[in-house]
């Protein structure tokens, strides 16, 4: 039967559907242009379900808030590896590959994060009775923190699905200095 909704929680318009945070089976080996793509379209697909919902004057759920955020954090980060990958494509720098693993390793940490510890978030005490505010924001900063975990998992899940280059794509250099392929 499901989980029943709460009394005040806003009906789903036929037209609006859900927030998308799925990927390809991850026994797919995709392109990194094929998951740039999809990152894109997924945060185009969630920004239309909160405009459409703000525009009706309907209320945002938690959902569809972590879902286009979600979005916006891994399309933000593919698209700087697009951006990196594009600069470098003409010149004889770093492969694909080697933008990815250095994307990787910079993503890497944020799988781990816990920027704000979970106690501050639900601490009454510290931030006091009449500091609704506050307390809102610790709450917000420990979900903005959970969601760039997630993202970071996603992210990461997403590059061992990758297509390995073809030898013609590979750098004519040594391998000396490279970095490990993701």
């Amino acid at each position: 039967m499901g989980n029943p909704q709460h009394p005040d929680a806003p009906t789903r318009a036929a037209d609006t559907g859900t927030t998308a945070t799925s990927w390809p089976d991850p026994s797919e080996a995709v392109s990194v242009e094929a998951i740039i793509e999809q990152a894109c379209q997924l945060r185009r697909h969630n920004a239309d379900i909160i405009g459409q919902r703000l525009s009706r004057g309907e209320r945002l759920s938690a959902e569809v808030l972590y879902g286009i955020l979600h979005a916006q954090t891994l399309a933000g980060w593919w698209l700087l590896v697009d951006r990196r990958i594009q600069h470098v494509r003409g010149s004889r720098g770093l492969t694909p590959e080697q933008v990815v693993a250095r994307f990787v390793s910079w993503i890497r940490p944020y799988r781990e994060d816990d920027a704000v510890p979970a106690n501050a978030a639900t601490s009454v005490r510290v931030l006091g009775l009449h500091s609704e505010h506050g307390l809102a924001l610790a709450h917000f900063d420990r979900a903005l923190a959970l969601i760039r975990q997630d993202a970071a998992r996603t992210f990461l899940a997403q590059v061992k699905t990758l297509v390995p280059a073809s030898p013609a794509e590979q750098a004519p250099r040594s391998s000396a200095g490279q970095e490990a392929k993701a």
